[in-house]
């Protein structure tokens, strides 16, 4: 069994690098960590476990867990399936995110492109639900087979049983109102071995293809021209600390989007459904001008203010506070209600 920490020091875990210690820490290196993982959890019943990827989408307020953190560190991918058009591919759940889809990308599988240099791991990814430039988990997904802790067995969940939702699953719904209990061993997506509907749909998307004059674009070629945005516009954790877009993006109805863009011209939203549009936080976060606002050692990035950022020493709490202003300022001006994309860890 891998050796349970006490007191450690999560700093560099987490995109923030907040400084934190858990109370216990654990990584799952093999699938006999599992079953170990249960009698963990019957001897410390009452404290809470969170199980973490890359640490690229949390937020701790405090400078102590008091619970058990256990990181997923089993890896490794492949395809399980292949026939006709279509392919089947497994991850473990401690694989990282862009090696996954760039692995994909190489074989010549399409469905994971516009999901590209997307930070975390691929445990992660339903949980959240992630996606970006026109493309979600739920489009590709097949099955998640979980680690039911309590009941020490393993569970699979299909692409509908997930409850996948624009940032949400049942598994992010579930640890709001429980101790965490799934622990997520490998996902598993459906793929195709060759080209259909490449989605460029995203404006910006267009527009740095037509740049690399690119007129009929590959997998390959879209990866890239989601890479050459996101680091223009994205900040390195590596560098500056954060965890990536931290507020969702408004979902409102299109009369009052419409309403909205006649008195603030600049406000940015694309349809969502018949009676709704999806606006985008950052434009909002411009207007009431937060881009680029610095209090302390916190901000929101000067160029994609939807992203908060850790220019120091900042605390967990400190990022929290900055966030919560924001939203006040939105809800006041324009009578919308950010909601987070980061979790908060308490």
């Amino acid at each position: 069994m891998s050796i349970l920490k006490k007191n450690f020091c999560i700093q560099k875990l987490n995109t923030f690098g907040i400084m934190v210690y858990a109370h216990y820490f654990l990584t799952i290196q093999n699938i006999k960590d599992l079953h170990n993982l249960h009698r963990l959890g019957n001897l410390y019943p009452k404290i809470p476990k969170l199980f973490l990827g890359n640490g690229s989408n949390i937020l701790f307020i405090n400078n102590y867990y008091p619970g058990i953190l256990v990181k997923m560190g089993i890896s490794g991918k492949k395809v399980i399936y292949e026939k006709n058009n279509k392919v089947i591919v497994k991850a473990y759940g401690g694989e990282n995110w862009n090696d996954l889809v760039s692995w994909t990308i190489k074989k010549g599988f399409s469905g994971l492109e516009n999901l590209s240099h997307i930070p975390g791991t691929v445990g992660a990814a339903p949980i959240q639900n992630i996606g970006a430039y026109g493309t979600e988990i739920k489009d590709v997904l097949l099955e998640v087979k979980v680690y039911e802790i309590n009941q020490k067995k393993f569970i699979i969940f299909s692409k509908n049983e997930c409850k996948l939702k624009y940032r949400s699953s049942f598994f992010k719904q579930h640890t709001k109102y429980s101790i965490n209990q799934f622990l997520i061993v490998s996902v598993s997506f459906l793929l195709r071995t060759k080209y259909h509907n490449i989605n460029t749909s995203y404006l910006e998307v267009q527009q740095e293809l037509e740049n690399m004059k690119i007129k009929r674009p590959t997998i390959n070629d879209l990866s890239l021209a989601i890479y050459n945005i996101r680091t223009r516009k994205l900040p390195n954790p590596k560098e500056i600390g954060n965890a990536g877009s931290f507020f969702k993006n408004p979902i409102i109805d299109k009369l009052k989007f419409n309403k909205l863009k006649d008195q603030y011209p600049t406000i940015k939203g694309i349809t969502f459904s018949k009676q709704q549009t999806k606006v985008s936080a950052s434009s909002l976060i411009e207007i009431i001008g937060w881009k680029g606002k610095k209090i302390g050692n916190v901000g929101s990035y000067e160029k994609q203010p939807i992203i908060l950022v850790n220019y120091g020493n900042a605390s967990g709490k400190e990022i929290y506070c900055f966030s919560k202003e924001i939203i006040q300022n939105i809800k006041t001006k324009f009578n919308i209600t950010l909601s987070l994309e980061v979790d908060i860890i308490k």
